[in-house]
């Protein structure tokens, strides 16, 4: 078990990676998009396209790595106002919908990038991108931010809160 739990987190470690390197390739061709403008008064406009498109891949595969650091948005003064008990069933729950939530969305987006990679659907943009190559990244990440959600709720309603392992030392 440890050693899958080892292969998911390297998994989940790459993708964040790649997240990186394109929110990266972003930064880079929007300042070239910019200056290339600016001095040379030549446009790529396609650039603008592989923007937005990048924008999908950092989300979906960012998500899995966010959600193992529990990055998150979380409402703070309910689950504080909350036992410890109660804020681990909570977590827990949350939890367990957002990898059913995950879990539909991987089986949509698998569904559909597969419809398009048999036709051979393209953007009509200046490459004519395949449009599989763009929602791919849809069921990959959804896939993994199911099953980090799901590692997560198993961990939070196994593992003793360090609050209520200090009462047990102490007794």
């Amino acid at each position: 078990m440890r050693a899958l739990n080892k292969v998911i987190d390297w998994c989940i470690l790459a993708l964040a990676a790649i997240a990186g390197a394109v929110l990266l390739f972003l930064l880079l061709a929007v300042c070239f998009a910019t200056v290339s403008r600016a001095l040379f008064n030549e446009p790529f406009s396609f650039l603008i396209d592989y923007a937005s498109y990048s924008l999908l891949y950092i989300a979906f595969l960012g998500s899995p790595w966010l959600l193992s650091k529990r990055g998150h948005i979380n409402i703070d003064m309910v689950l504080n106002a909350l036992s410890p008990k109660a804020r681990r069933i909570w977590q827990a729950v949350l939890d367990l919908v957002l990898a059913l939530v995950a879990v539909v969305l991987c089986v949509i987006g698998f569904q559909l990038t597969k419809s398009n990679f048999v036709n051979g659907v393209t953007i009509p943009d200046f490459l004519g991108t395949p449009q599989w190559l763009l929602l791919i990244c849809i069921p990959v990440g959804s896939f993994f931010t199911a099953v980090e959600a799901v590692r997560l709720c198993v961990r939070g309603l196994l593992d003793k809160p360090a609050l209520e392992e200090g009462k047990e030392a102490q007794a």
